[in-house]
């Protein structure tokens, strides 16, 4: 089974597909870049990883992930530390942790005080609550 890089971490947690195909294509571009900086057209490149030509055009426009074995391969053959291959030309943006909001955080203290057989009642309560709630 291969590897993929998958950048979708660093995606908002509410990414998409769409979100996806963009990051495949800024790696894509990248490898280009380095492709032509080296002087190698796409068959050329090819035949260094043990690919076809087309495999390195998909990569390119971002239509395929590239694995990250042939992420290895390439940033040998390419001669670019595997750093700098995968490196985004900006920084990804990063949804920050959501935090929960003041007025849980404070009944949350409240129901610590209350005696153990009462929390337990009121955090079944709210389980069940939730559990309908998503279902």
């Amino acid at each position: 089974m291969a590897f993929t890089l998958s950048l979708t971490m660093a995606l908002p947690a509410n990414g998409n597909r769409d979100s996806a195909k963009v990051v495949n294509r800024a790696l894509g571009q990248r490898l280009a870049y380095f492709r032509k900086l080296r002087g190698y057209n796409q068959r050329e490149l090819a035949q260094r990883v043990g690919a076809v030509q087309v495999v390195i055009s998909d990569y390119e426009v971002g239509k395929l992930r590239i694995t990250a074995e042939m992420a290895l391969r390439l940033a040998a053959a390419l001669d670019v530390p595997i750093q700098e291959l995968l490196r985004p030309a900006k920084p990804l943006a990063v949804e920050p942790p959501r935090k929960p909001s003041r007025r849980i955080l404070q009944r949350l203290e409240r129901i610590e005080l209350l005696p153990r057989r009462k929390q337990e009642a009121l955090l079944t309560t709210i389980d069940v609550f939730l559990r309908s709630a998503t279902a």
